[in-house]
């Protein structure tokens, strides 16, 4: 794992090494998939703060890719902050530490968002996306944020994504402490990661478990498709794209997953708890 050019002297170097005998990039992973908001900092263009650091609370998602996607109002300060320098950076912590937060883990994402539009309505300097991947996004996004279809169409909210991950803080508790590079984290959530399981276990959804991807929708999208599969299968969940409704809809997992055959349990799993809710209502 590849780590940033800053010279280390004692504690420090020993805090480094102690937080590679984990697996940082993976555990950030899991963290992003664990937190449902964080604190994104921007540098401030406002006056009497101008360009110090401005934090504010933001709920986020994780795009295919691993990277950090926010939506946001036009008129705030952070998005103003984001046009005029788009160097950021999204800080998680463990939202359930007891006692001492500092015993816990945090992370500092540190990078660069761009502007999503979509190819029907592109705005100058953004980041054009289609819109079959604008609604992947949304359907990720919506699992943190219910009503944010609505905010979109009444209140000029705007996805912005971390495109460039340059490099991440990472702090497991005392003394396990690095910065580690962007593309390590990356490599983790990569779709060449168990490339031959991943396509495996979709076609065999695709071919012999339609009904299981609709107990699935009913349960946790409140929606009963005529046709449904299985767009993508991710370490952190299901990508599901249905027809009548169509649409697409992400069904996270428990838990990353860390080894190949953990997509069958992780899979059998989020059934069991569809099936739970189903019988429930």
């Amino acid at each position: 794992m590849a780590t940033t050019k800053t010279k280390l002297t004692g504690e420090s170097l020993a805090a480094e090494r102690n937080a590679h005998k984990g697996t940082p990039a993976l555990d950030v992973v899991s963290w992003l998939h664990d937190s449902e908001f964080g604190v994104l900092g921007t540098l401030s263009t406002e006056d009497g703060a101008l360009g110090y650091p401005t934090g504010s609370v933001v709920p986020f998602s994780v795009d295919q890719q691993g990277r950090p996607v926010i939506f946001v109002a036009d008129i705030a300060l952070h998005t103003r902050n984001l046009l005029a320098d788009n160097r950021a950076s999204l800080f998680v912590h463990d939202a359930h530490a007891q006692g001492d937060p500092q015993t816990s883990w945090r992370a500092s994402i540190n990078g660069r968002f761009e502007r999503l539009s979509t190819a029907d309505n592109p705005v100058k300097g953004s980041d054009v996306i289609s819109e079959a991947d604008f609604e992947q996004i949304m359907a990720r996004y919506v699992l943190r944020v219910p009503k944010a279809r609505s905010y979109a169409r009444t209140h000029a909210f705007h996805f912005w994504r971390m495109n460039h991950i340059d490099s991440i803080r990472y702090i497991a508790g005392f003394g396990r402490i690095c910065t580690f590079a962007g593309s390590d984290y990356l490599a983790e959530v990569s779709e060449d990661k168990f490339a031959s399981v991943r396509k495996g276990a979709i076609e065999h959804m695709n071919e012999d478990h339609e009904e299981n991807m609709r107990e699935i929708c009913r349960a946790f999208h409140e929606i009963d498709p005529k046709r449904v599969t299985m767009a993508s299968l991710e370490r952190t969940g299901c990508l599901f794209e249905t027809q009548e409704p169509a649409g697409f809809y992400f069904s996270p997992f428990s838990k990353v997953v860390q080894e190949p055959s953990e997509f069958k349990s992780q899979i059998i799993e989020l059934l069991k708890r569809a099936r739970k809710s189903l019988r429930a209502n």
